[in-house]
């Protein structure tokens, strides 16, 4: 049986808040061979590029694959999902998907890298992905200062932050907003380095985010040499597509050996942070599991608007 679902049947049932708390179960589950990924494909046509990632979790009984078109900067989502007990299958726009998966990791990495007693927060872009990484990190770590930086004008979404929150958001410029950072997130479509790495002081986090592309970084050469450490979701795809991991590895500012992916962390005894002063790095790039999660979350929640549903009416007899 097929069975679809609209953009609002999405927003209902899914946000970063409940694929934050399944993440770890995914990756420790990748870790120890009860799920898969397939890495990412790309087919390019001119202008227009047709993309794949997909995931396998066993002992959920669920399969996804997402595909996606991109085609001057827009891009439109979708997500097959294999309910494999059930032998359902669930179509679905995946445009919210990918936005609450993404905020999602960030927010479960940063939480993990982030030295304790973190005050500021400094976010390039505050797009629609920004301004749910926003609200991720906000309400997941807790900041007295967040600093935005983004080539329009924002401060009326900064104003609205702010009074939420009940801290200062404002937006400044990129070495203001990098100085005495505890974290730092790129949320952009740049496809160059956002901020000089000489302003990032010890112990500061960087989650780079924006592009997947492995000829683009947010990340300057100077920001890579200073990381102690670098952490992507899953080697096999990211050592491949990463731009900040590919370019660092061609011109020496990185090294293999400093990068660990999520599986071998949860795999380790060893903390994500070993010391207050180390310059850690996290590079994202989307990776099909994690759409998985978040397609699975759909899918109950309509399971449950619906047996809601039908309870309400059969009370009405």
């Amino acid at each position: 049986m097929i069975h679809t679902y609209t953009d609002e049947d999405v927003t209902r049932t899914v946000g970063w808040r409940e694929v934050l708390k399944d993440l770890p179960l995914a990756f420790e589950s990748l870790r120890s061979g009860d799920a898969a990924i397939q890495a990412r494909q790309r087919i390019d046509c001119g202008s227009w590029k047709l993309s794949g990632m997909g995931a396998l979790w066993e002992s959920r009984g669920v399969a996804a694959y997402k595909t996606y078109t991109s085609l001057n900067g827009q891009f439109d989502f979708l997500v097959n999902l294999f309910d494999l007990a059930r032998q359902q299958h669930h179509v679905m726009p995946a445009g919210e998907i990918t936005r609450a998966r993404t905020a999602a990791m960030t927010a479960w990495v940063a939480r993990r890298i982030t030295r304790l007693g973190a005050k500021k927060m400094a976010l390039f872009g505050l797009g629609i992905q920004g301004r749910t990484h926003l609200e991720a990190l906000q309400e997941s770590i807790g900041f007295s200062e967040i600093a935005v930086v983004d080539t329009a004008d924002v401060s009326q979404a900064c104003d609205a932050f702010s009074a939420r929150y009940g801290i200062a958001v404002r937006q400044v410029s990129p070495q203001e907003a990098v100085t005495n950072a505890d974290l730092v997130v790129t949320v952009t479509r740049s496809k160059q380095p956002l901020f000089d790495g000489a302003w990032l002081r010890r112990g500061t986090a960087v989650c780079a985010v924006g592009t997947s592309l492995p000829t683009g970084t947010e990340i300057d050469q100077v920001s890579r040499a200073r990381s102690d450490r670098v952490i992507v979701e899953w080697k096999p795809q990211s050592l491949l597509e990463a731009g900040e991991i590919v370019i660092g590895l061609a011109d020496k500012s990185l090294d293999v050996s400093q990068i660990s992916d999520l599986p071998e962390l949860l795999g380790s005894q060893e903390p994500w942070r070993r010391s207050p002063e180390e310059i850690i790095l996290f590079k994202a790039v989307g990776v099909g599991l994690s759409d998985l999660v978040a397609a699975r979350h759909v899918v109950e929640g309509m399971r449950a608007h619906v047996t809601a549903k039908e309870a309400v009416t059969a009370s009405q007899y």
